[in-house]
């Protein structure tokens, strides 16, 4: 027999999968803009935005786990 469906669970499973996908992407764009100076293809300055890019995503992550931290919260005792 199946233990039942924890929601919660899943929303941390989700969120380590989005987490993991937002570093994989971070590392291959800061690769890629560093192949591209080394290479030539790019000016000095040309991914500048891409750090702003990186801290707006990882803000919205942070938020989404203090919010599901806020929801696995047990009510208190009386």
């Amino acid at each position: 027999m199946r233990p039942p469906f924890d929601m919660l669970r899943a929303c941390f499973y989700l969120l380590a999968f989005v987490i993991a996908s937002q570093v994989v992407a971070i590392i291959f764009g800061s690769w890629t803009c560093f192949y591209l100076l080394i290479v030539g293809m790019a000016k000095p300055g040309d991914c500048g935005g891409f750090g702003a890019q990186a801290k707006e995503m990882w803000s919205e992550v942070l938020a989404a786990i203090l919010a599901l931290l806020l929801a696995a919260r047990t009510p208190p005792s009386e």
